[in-house]
């Protein structure tokens, strides 16, 4: 045995060995009854063996637990049989990890049937194991017809005597291996044919290269058959070893050629499938080969011929020399010989593509002599699953911005309420001459100034409370189309393109008409000289494809509602955060970076979508795409609206966890005339509510409070007192709508934060029965 632990192969073996090392698998051998005895490099390499530290009986060391029992059961049923042994199990790598292998053994015989020895291999199928199915079917078939290949493969030392001889020798000569492995591969020639032959393999080996012939060979049972013969030298560091023959009996060469076709043609097929390009490099000669699917990837002419220089250059120039130090890195002689690597293309017609390359280097040598000699991969273009990740990452990224908006505007409901509320209270009990009613008007000022700052961000966090309705988007348009004219100034001209068609969308009219405003508003300020703002709306169908970009929203019909102008436009790097809250790129005390925010979030809370497309120096057009109804609208009927808060003397059960908000109820509807039972949380409203033996007319409690919700205590209060009506308030709608289910048409609810004027109407509405 040789120093390194492998077998001290012959010359002609040492052959053999080298190739096993050269195979990326697993090789190894064992004797009759099953111990291992040698093994290749990759064994070495994946267990972390010393060099000549053979397994013996104990690789069941590195089999999985799990899988230990069924090789054992296989592998014994092969000594006991003979049978060929194949088995897919988990082997251990030397880091601890257990990855798939395939792996197979057949007995080598002597002439009489005695087993001499097993040789097997292992193969990772970890990768493949885990691949897409189309991946799996076409690596699996390929891996079969190199097993089944139909050539008979054939090598010689250079006295003549055969060295190799496959299982397609043996089924078209008729020999077993044994019977010519060390003899003549004359006895496979016609004795007219042997002088040509002779002089056929000294061109060969004086390293003229000699193209497939057809011609005669014989058989064990003596008949002669045609075949086509390919008659190749060895070489290993540029001597001559042995000579290499391929064989293919003609007869049947037509059906094998038709079969080898239709099997490329499905392994194209399934390549293609999964958009994957494939190359091969010999860097020995530095010829460089493209599949059908890169050249297609790449945008290459016909005339474009595939070298490294090319390739480079189609590599974005940002990317170029990062690319070009992981190529030299997996070349080197210490590298591992992987290579994987995510960069930008620069196709031959200007498009900016995203690719994922994978590759596996080979080499020859060892140690400072080692030498990568090919390289061969896969590229994938993964433009679209990096978008898919980029919008996944702004998605989320919107999604803990909105829910951290919907928590501050939670808590600054409550105090806005009391601040408000306080501050409307103390105006009605002064006179208009007093002094101190000019600081409370400042104070309710910048109070209401907040109670629209937290609505911007409610509605930035689809958080906001929508009065939907239906409704024609073209109405909402043409009752902007007047404030708008005043609003935008007189260098600024406004074109309405309404649709001919009915463009009914259930939406929160108010909040549409302030989509709409703050969209012209923007585009005014694209075009500080002036110019033209552009309003269409349109009714039309979008198919999956047109929505792919959109995962929350689905095909079908859409009314469309569009602004445009012919403005300063939208960097790229701008354009990918301009929904975003606090982005802005106007000046200091020019805008708070909520306008679109509160756009993005009222347009994906009505179920719809919004789109932008710009161009610098060119212009910047919005698309809103909202659901469109097809239903005859409903005439909506109200009652006028009063100025003074109505009264009552009915009884009220008020659950409100919030001190200041709960002494700030009380105390407006205590002077409204009502009875108040007020209560800090559930547990206690419904003890209140037990103790009391008079007519509770109305539950007013808080959506989300400690302990049991709102929702939960009203349930319990209606089965003890059927005819109680609710009414229920917050100031964090994402609680109500998502988890406690309070917003339902038949329910009533109040926003916080609210005026007094607002509670005392709405309680009044809650009990006499009115929306």
């Amino acid at each position: 045995m040789a120093d390194d632990g492998r077998p001290d192969f012959g010359q002609s073996d040492r052959l053999f060995g080298q190739f096993a090392d050269a195979i990326p698998h697993m090789i190894w051998i064992s004797a009759p009854d099953g111990g291992i005895t040698h093994h290749n490099r990759q064994c070495l390499e994946y267990s972390g063996m010393a060099p000549g530290d053979p397994l013996g009986h104990g690789w069941a060391r590195v089999i999985h637990p799990d899988d230990l029992a069924l090789t054992q059961t296989a592998m014994r049923h092969s000594l006991e049989t003979g049978d060929p042994f194949e088995l897919k199990h988990r082997l251990r790598r030397h880091d601890g990890v257990h990855r798939w292998h395939l792996s197979r053994a057949r007995a080598d015989r002597s002439n009489d049937g005695e087993i001499l020895r097993w040789v097997g291999s292992s193969t990772d199928v970890d990768d493949l194991e885990n691949a897409r199915d189309v991946i799996r079917t076409a690596e699996a078939h390929l891996a079969c017809v190199v097993e089944s290949a139909g050539d008979a493969i054939v090598s010689y030392d250079l006295a003549g005597n055969v060295l190799t001889w496959n299982r397609a020798a043996e089924n078209l000569f008729g020999y077993e291996a044994a019977e010519m492995i060390g003899r003549p591969g004359y006895l496979l020639i016609p004795p007219e044919i042997i002088d040509e032959t002779q002089d056929l393999i000294r061109r060969v080996c004086d390293g003229e290269q000699v193209p497939s012939h057809e011609t005669i060979r014989l058989r064990k049972d003596g008949k002669r058959i045609p075949v086509s013969s390919t008659v190749s030298a060895v070489r290993v560091s540029g001597k001559i070893l042995a000579v290499s023959g391929i064989c293919r009996d003609v007869a049947e060469r037509k059906f094998a050629e038709r079969a080898l076709l239709e099997s490329e043609e499905r392994f194209r097929l399934a390549v293609e499938a999964t958009g994957l390009g494939t190359y091969d490099h010999d860097l020995r000669t530095d010829i460089l080969r493209w599949s059908g699917r890169l050249r297609e990837m790449a945008g290459l002419r016909p005339e474009e011929i595939e070298d490294v220089d090319l390739t480079l250059q189609l590599i974005h120039p940002a990317d170029r020399d990062r690319v070009a130090d992981e190529i030299r890195a997996a070349l080197s002689p210490g590298g591992d010989g992987m290579f994987r690597s995510e960069s930008r293309m620069v196709t031959r017609d200007g498009l900016l593509r995203w690719t994922e390359a994978r590759g596996r280097v080979m080499f020859e040598g060892e140690g400072e002599s080692r030498k990568a000699v090919r390289s061969v991969g896969t590229i994938v273009d993964i433009t679209d699953r990096r978008r898919l990740e980029e919008q996944l990452r702004q998605s989320q990224k919107m999604e803990a911005v909105g829910q951290l908006a919907g928590g501050i505007a939670h808590d600054f409901n409550n105090l806005l309420t009391v601040i408000n509320g306080s501050a409307e209270l103390l105006m009605q009990m002064l006179s208009p001459d007093d002094m101190t009613v000019e600081l409370l008007e400042e104070i309710l000022n910048a109070g209401k100034q907040s109670a629209r700052l937290t609505r911007q961000l409610l509605a930035f966090g689809r958080r906001q409370v929508l009065t939907s309705k239906l409704i024609n988007l073209n109405d909402v348009l043409a009752g902007a189309e007047s404030l708008l004219r005043r609003l935008i100034g007189e260098n600024y001209s406004l074109c309405v393109e309404a649709s001919s068609e009915l463009c009914y969308v259930k939406a929160d009219p108010g909040q549409m008409e302030q989509v709409i405003l703050n969209l012209c508003v923007n585009a005014r300020d694209a075009m500080p000289r002036g110019g033209q703002i552009t309003m269409k709306t349109r009714v039309l169908d979008l198919d999956p494809e047109q929505v792919a970009s959109h995962p929350e929203a689905g095909p079908g019909p859409y009314v469309m509602l569009a602004v445009s102008d012919a403005g300063n436009g939208i960097a790229p790097e701008v354009l990918q955060r301009i929904f975003e809250p606090f982005f802005t790129t106007k000046g200091a005390g020019k805008g708070s970076g909520l306008g679109l925010a509160t756009v993005f979030g009222i347009v994906r809370q009505s179920g719809g979508h919004i789109e932008v497309t710009s161009t610098v120096d060119v212009g910047t057009s919005f698309r809103v795409y909202l659901p469109r109804v097809i239903e005859s609208p409903r005439e909506m009927t109200g009652r006028p609206e009063i100025d003074f808060p109505p009264v009552g003397t009915e009884t009220i059960l008020l659950a409100e966890d919030e001190d200041g908000v709960r002494r700030l109820t009380c105390r407006i509807l205590s002077g409204c005339g009502y009875t108040i039972l007020s209560a800090t949380d559930a547990e206690e409203a419904a003890s209140l509510a037990a103790g009391h033996d008079g007519v509770i007319d109305l539950l007013l409690t808080d959506v989300v409070m400690p302990g049991e919700g709102g929702r939960s205590l009203a349930e319990r209060l209606r089965a003890a007192r059927p005819g109680i009506k609710v009414l229920y308030v917050s100031g964090y709608t994402d609680d109500a709508v998502i988890r406690h289910g309070v917003l339902q048409e038949q329910m009533q609810f109040l926003q916080k934060p609210f005026s007094p004027l607002q509670l005392a109407r709405k309680v009044r509405d809650t009990l006499d029965g009115r929306e």
